[in-house]
């Protein structure tokens, strides 16, 4: 997987590797050339004469911390550090540039939540066009409970009226049929008064 730098750390490196050189060219002493002689970066020689003594005298200045010739180097610096450490912090500066990047897309992404939802909220309001269709439904519903009760209540009056009117026959029919059998009994009667002699007449 090949890992691609940021173009701040690629210039970063690009600097350090500049600096590197330029170290690297700095003066350094000839081979054929006396104490204090030294040649520079263009090839220039830059004699400096000094007596023994005073070589003797400055490295003994260079050595003691105190003076103002003694300058440390760093175990941190460029020229000393290793591929590892280098490549370290590569990566600890990839992690950071990431990091940022993160931390900003959340935030975007975040804010792009937030106004989704405030559009959200607005859109969802409710309003009169929105009880349309459910106040149909309950009404188309509501409407048709109300024929089936009224039919199944019209059926139940009819079937109580039908029998009403049959036991009403019935009874009207059994009137009639005691009127004729008392009207009959009366006429049966009225015969057998004319009918019948007085005993009388027998003698």
């Amino acid at each position: 997987m090949k890992i691609v730098f940021p173009d701040s750390v690629e210039k970063e490196l690009a600097q350090q590797q500049e600096q590197s050189q330029k170290d690297s060219q700095k003066t350094t002493t000839a081979p054929g050339a006396h104490h204090g002689q030294q040649i520079q970066a263009d090839g220039g020689q830059k004699i400096e004469e000094l007596s023994e003594a005073q070589l003797k005298a400055r490295n003994a200045a260079i050595q003691n911390t105190t003076s103002s010739l003694y300058q440390p180097e760093s175990p941190l610096a460029p020229e000393y550090r290793s591929k590892s450490s280098e490549i370290e912090e590569r990566l600890k500066r990839i992690n950071q540039r990431f990091a940022a990047l993160k931390m900003k897309e959340e935030s975007r992404h975040a804010e792009l939540q937030r106004q989704a939802w405030i559009k959200y909220s607005h859109l969802a309001k409710p309003t009169l066009s929105d009880f349309k269709r459910p106040i149909t439904s309950f009404f188309l519903l509501a409407s048709a409970v109300y024929m089936t009760a009224q039919y199944s209540w019209f059926a139940l009056e009819r079937e109580n009226h039908v029998e009403q009117m049959e036991h009403t026959q019935s009874e009207l029919v059994d009137n009639l049929n005691n009127a004729l059998l008392r009207q009959q009994s009366v006429i049966q009667q009225y015969n057998d008064s004319l009918n019948s002699r007085k005993w009388w007449k027998f003698w």
